[in-house]
């Protein structure tokens, strides 16, 4: 379907994580959208996930959010095209199982 990744591609979007988990935060504005980094329970603001990511290509975030999230590895996606990635990420059987969107409670709090 195309030319993967590879490897080297998928180490530069996993490289991304440090950027993310420099703008960790505990709390938030009430209902506030946010992503979910990890098992651990790291929190981003939607806005600063947004402008991370900004710097980069467009099927970036959704490599990141595929490789080991609960259905693919690292590994897989590094073996998937650009237009598979893109595929994967929209197909509405991908359910993320560390890492997704979500909001904050009426607290601001997660």
């Amino acid at each position: 379907m195309g030319n993967a990744i590879g490897s080297e591609a998928m180490s530069r979007v996993l490289d991304v994580t440090d950027e993310l988990r420099a703008c960790v935060r505990d709390e938030f504005e009430p209902y506030e959208g946010v992503y979910r980094l990890n098992d651990m329970g790291e929190y981003v603001a939607e806005e600063d996930w947004l402008n991370v990511w900004a710097a980069y290509p467009s099927w970036w975030p959704h490599a990141w959010i595929l490789a080991d999230n609960g259905q693919f590895t690292s590994d897989e996606v590094s073996r998937m095209s650009v237009k598979e990635i893109e595929a994967a990420y929209g197909d509405p059987a991908f359910e993320p199982e560390y890492a997704f969107y979500t909001e904050a409670g009426e607290d601001g709090l997660m």
